[in-house]
Formats: C-alpha cells, sequence, structure tokens
C-alpha cells in the first residue's frame, strides 16, 4: 500500500519550505480529478490557499517601507556632509588671514576621514560620529569666525535622523519575519499535514491505483529534502569540530 512518508518540514529554512510547498502543490494536479472525494477537495483547497498566503507574506516581507525613509534620510546626510565640506573648502580662500588659517584647520579634519558619502551606510554613520565629535571640539572661537557651528549642528541632525530611521528599518524587518510569516507559514504547515493525512487515509480506504502518482512524486521530493538537510547538518557539524573550514 502505497503511502506518503513523514517529513518534518517545519525544520526546514523559510524559502526552502515555500518551495517545496509549491512542488507539493504543483503535484496535486495528478489526485484524482473524477468523483473526488469532498475530504480530497477540502485539503487540497485548504492547502492551496495557506500555501498562497504564505507567498504573499515572503513577497511583503521583501518591501520594507522603512527602507524609502532610511534611504531619503542617508542622502540627506550625505547632501549635508558635502555642504559642510565645501563650504569650509571655500572659506580656506578667505581674503581675511585668521579666517582662511582657521578654515584650513577645519578642512583638515574633514580630509583626516575622507568622503564618507561613498561607504556603506554603517561604515558611513561611523566616520561621521567620528567627524562631527572632532568639529566639535574644535576651537570655539574659530567655528565662531567660520560660522561653523550651523554646519556641524545639521550634519548632527541629518545624522540623528538617519540612525533613527536606520533603526526603524530593522525594527520593521524583524517584525515582519516573526510576525505574519511566521503565522502564515504555520498555516501552510499545518495545511500541507492535513493534506498528507486525507491522500493516506483516502488510498487505505480506497486503494492506491489512483493516488500512485502523487504519492510516486512527492515521496521523490521528500527523500530528496531529507538528503539536502541531512547533507547540510552534516557539514555543519564538520564545521563545529573543525573551524578551519
Amino acid at each position: 500500500m502505497k503511502q506518503l512518508s513523514a517529513l518534518n518540514i517545519a525544520r526546514l529554512r523559510t524559502e526552502e519550505c515555500f518551495g517545496y510547498l509549491k512542488q507539493v502543490e504543483t503535484e496535486t494536479a495528478n489526485l484524482p480529478s473524477e468523483e473526488t472525494p469532498a475530504a480530497q477537495t477540502a485539503a487540497v483547497t485548504t492547502f492551496k490557499t495557506n500555501v498562497g498566503a504564505f507567498d504573499t507574506a515572503l513577497k511583503a516581507s521583501a518591501v520594507n517601507p522603512a527602507t524609502a525613509t532610511a534611504t531619503s534620510a542617508d542622502d540627506a546626510r550625505d547632501a549635508s556632509w558635502r555642504g559642510a565640506n565645501n563650504y569650509t573648502a571655500a572659506m580656506c580662500a578667505h581674503p581675511t588671514a585668521d579666517i582662511a588659517a582657521a578654515a584650513a584647520e577645519a578642512k583638515s579634519l574633514f580630509d583626516k576621514y575622507g568622503d564618507p558619502t561613498k561607504l556603506a551606510q554603517t561604515e558611513e554613520s561611523g566616520v561621521l560620529h567620528n567627524l562631527l565629535q572632532d568639529m566639535e571640539a574644535f576651537d570655539s572661537a574659530k567655528r565662531t569666525l567660520l560660522n561653523l557651528d550651523v554646519w556641524i549642528a545639521d550634519l548632527k541632525s541629518k545624522e540623528e535622523a538617519f540612525l533613527a530611521a536606520a533603526a526603524e528599518r530593522t525594527e520593521a524587518d524583524a517584525a515582519r519575519q516573526v510576525g505574519i510569516v511566521k503565522e502564515t507559514r504555520t498555516a501552510a504547515e499545518a495545511a500541507y499535514r492535513s493534506l498528507v493525512d486525507t491522500v493516506n487515509a483516502l488510498a487505505m480506504i480506497n486503494g492506491d491505483a489512483n493516488y500512485a502518482t502523487f504519492i510516486d512524486h512527492v515521496n521523490a521530493m521528500i527523500e530528496r529534502q531529507k538528503a539536502i538537510s541531512k547533507a547540510r547538518t552534516t557539514r555543519a557539524k564538520k564545521e563545529d569540530e573543525n573551524p578551519s573550514l
């Protein structure tokens, strides 16, 4: 008597689980289509509905509305740095010697760290943090002479706005992953188990002839998935035993 093998899909990675369930969904076309038992129809319908919801959640999780805010804030701090850097460079050519000398000192602080706008966002934050500390420690009389405080305040404000937006983006990513994705995955897994139980029961009651293709194909997928999981576990164990691998 043909029966579907057991597979603990809860142990699969999220995208891996979804891919497996979509393959099973495709194979439901091989289930009996004439005089279909009500239990089979209900199980297949529920399964497809929940896999569809899982798919929608995964697609939504890839789009984070907070990303646009963080990107905009990043652009704003880049513009602020460029403005402050260009202003200080221009002041180096000031006709008043004291102002030009103070500007040259201030410009050396910008040059010390280079252009941070070309760096990754996290690296840029590190550079701006150090630059702002140096700028705030710069002689107050010279800052006043150059009217530099307004530029420092603007850059600091723009950097703080970016950090807040980046934190919101991270929080939103985490919330989606543990929220709706987890919820829809759990429902899809339950629907899969119900489908397996239903097919196994119908094959036992009515004979497996009409279910043989579906069972054979899905069992082959199950064995392939088990092999992948076993290989991953073996590889992880070897890496633990030999960290240099």
